[in-house]
């Protein structure tokens, strides 16, 4: 069961309930992932579609959405039903995925922090490149391991977590998360801190290259906005950034 079972129908409804959601984190991902037209992408913790929607739309196909939550792709398939794009969608754990296919590109927005221990984040990443073609890519919004420790510092973003500023966070930590925005405060959710050398090394190992750690930067719409200095603080001390690697055309190392 995956904590997000329960509650998909609020989660659905962050990216209007929670604006950084649109004007940071969709805008940075999608510009980055750039000219989809044509190609195969897997949308990895899928969630409720929104971004294999945005791939689809954007000319990607055929588009895949992986999900650990049977409640979050009940949502999600619902929307196709509404809306049909032509995306399926299918239930896996990412750490154990089998190969599906061979894809262009793999999106995960908020997934290898969901790793609950180092083998679970190898797992991950080597399915990861078992389902990408040579020289595919792999886009991701993880978990800024220099994430602010203040108190609060993100909860005007609709992001509540349970840090402890006076203790170190090592890999593996675990760290109480929950949404709060206007109208709603999730349960609780656990996502898992991992170092960048932690998280360099899984990719690494499993095959992935050119690893490129990315700033999130604010929509030119919010930032024309009537106050964008609201984003200040986040884009100072981003709560995630973007990672950008490639699949190599070695062997990956499974020792």
């Amino acid at each position: 069961m995956s904590d997000y079972d329960g509650f998909a129908d609020q989660y659905d409804q962050t990216f209007e309930l929670a604006p950084f959601r649109t004007h940071i984190e969709a805008y940075s991902l999608l510009r980055l992932v750039g000219d989809v037209r044509g190609q195969a992408w897997l949308d990895l913790a899928c969630g409720t579609g929104p971004y294999a929607r945005a791939l689809r739309r954007r000319g990607a196909g055929p588009v895949l959405g992986v999900d650990v939550s049977p409640d979050m792709l009940r949502v999600a398939r619902a929307a196709e039903q509404q809306e049909p794009l032509g995306i399926e969608y299918a239930q896996h754990d990412v750490g154990s995925m089998p190969k599906l296919s061979e894809f262009d590109g793999a999106l995960g927005s908020y997934l290898l922090h969901y790793a609950t221990d180092a083998a679970h984040l190898r797992g991950m990443c080597h399915s990861i490149a078992d389902n990408l073609r040579p020289g595919g890519r792999f886009v991701t919004y993880q978990l800024n391991p220099a994430l602010s420790r203040r108190p609060d510092y993100y909860l005007k973003y609709g992001a509540e977590l349970n840090l402890d500023p006076g203790r170190p966070l090592t890999d593996g930590d675990a760290i109480a998360f929950r949404i709060n925005v206007a109208g709603f405060r999730s349960p609780e959710v656990t996502v898992y801190y991992w170092s960048r050398a932690a998280l360099d090394g899984a990719l690494q190992e499993a095959g992935l290259e050119q690893i490129r750690w990315i700033n999130p930067e604010l929509s030119p719409e919010a930032g024309a906005g009537p106050d964008p200095q609201q984003w200040a603080d986040y884009l100072s001390e981003p709560l995630c950034m973007i990672i950008d690697c490639v699949k190599g055309t070695g062997e990956p190392d499974r020792s």
